[in-house]
């Protein structure tokens, strides 16, 4: 009976845990697609849908597997609106994005669905050389704690602001291969209601695209994750997340505006958090 009651405190535990940093994450939709560095003329318009399908079953702790049985899935929308333009002679991007979504814990039956916290922000590029393939950007978002269940563990909806700050680099070694780096800090206001604070979160990805021509590309990126512990007062309540990610992205043009991603990703090497699998659709309509 007492193993069988800390298993169930433990699977509670990290639940929050997963969709708390979750939350900051994809879900918020700062993490940023292979070649998304890449600027467009001021001028341009972006209309983005999403999709995810992720699930998890394993949490691990110190480095062991505590949980084998999570059973949580998310199906996850997004949509984007973008606007380049440029502001004394600098090129930026100002979007807004909205989340929802269905959560569902086959453990316990349980399920939610509503919409998520509303971002705001954008990248400026203070460097983009489009003749030389580089381009050099920094950007900022903010989480507006808007959404729906915010005490039910919702992935998308938390009871604080959240602050994303990033900086990504994009190279091109010849017209087919480009390397690409962002490397993004969160900073987290204590929650409205338990007075909880989360330290930093950070995240770096490091991708390689190859374009078959100027409509097509593969890529391939590695992620990785550290930090969001949450504590109150001197106790910790839930442990930072540590693990590598691997995602595998397509992209081509659909049509002479549209263009259709499809994404991969799984999780491997969990120090700390959930192992997270799962696909993504993202289309694009530029106007």
């Amino acid at each position: 009976m007492v193993t069988h009651n800390f298993k169930n405190l433990t699977v509670v535990l990290y639940t929050s845990a997963l969709f708390s940093i979750s939350s900051s994450i994809f879900a918020a939709g700062v993490s940023a697609d292979p070649g998304d560095y890449k600027a467009l003329p001021a001028g341009t318009n972006l209309a983005v849908a999403y999709y995810q399908h992720l699930t998890a079953d394993d949490v691990y702790s110190n480095n062991n597997k505590v949980v084998d049985d999570l059973g949580l899935t998310l199906d996850l929308g997004m949509l984007r609106y973008v606007r380049y333009m440029e502001i004394g002679g600098l090129l930026m991007d100002p979007q807004i994005v909205l989340p929802f979504a269905k959560q569902q814990n086959s453990l316990d039956g349980s399920e939610n669905r509503g919409i998520g916290d509303l971002l705001v922000g954008g990248v400026a590029w203070p460097y983009h050389n489009e003749e030389l393939g580089r381009y050099f950007a920094l950007g900022g978002f903010l989480s507006i704690p808007i959404g729906s269940h915010k005490d039910d563990n919702f992935s998308i909806s938390n009871d604080r602001f959240q602050y994303n700050f990033q900086t990504g680099y994009q190279h091109a070694l010849n017209p087919n291969i480009v390397l690409e780096g962002i490397a993004q800090i969160e900073l987290y206001s204590d929650k409205d209601k338990s007075g909880m604070e989360k330290e930093t979160f950070y995240q770096t990805d490091l991708s390689a695209i190859y374009k078959f021509n100027s409509e097509t590309s593969l890529a391939i990126t590695w992620r990785r994750v550290d930090g969001g512990r949450e504590f109150l007062g001197n106790e910790t309540m839930l442990e930072s997340e540590q693990k590598n990610t691997l995602l595998l992205s397509g992209a081509t043009n659909i049509a002479k505006n549209t263009q259709l991603l499809l994404q991969w990703r799984q999780d491997f090497d969990v120090k700390d958090g959930a192992e997270i699998s799962g696909i993504q659709s993202r289309l694009v309509y530029a106007f």
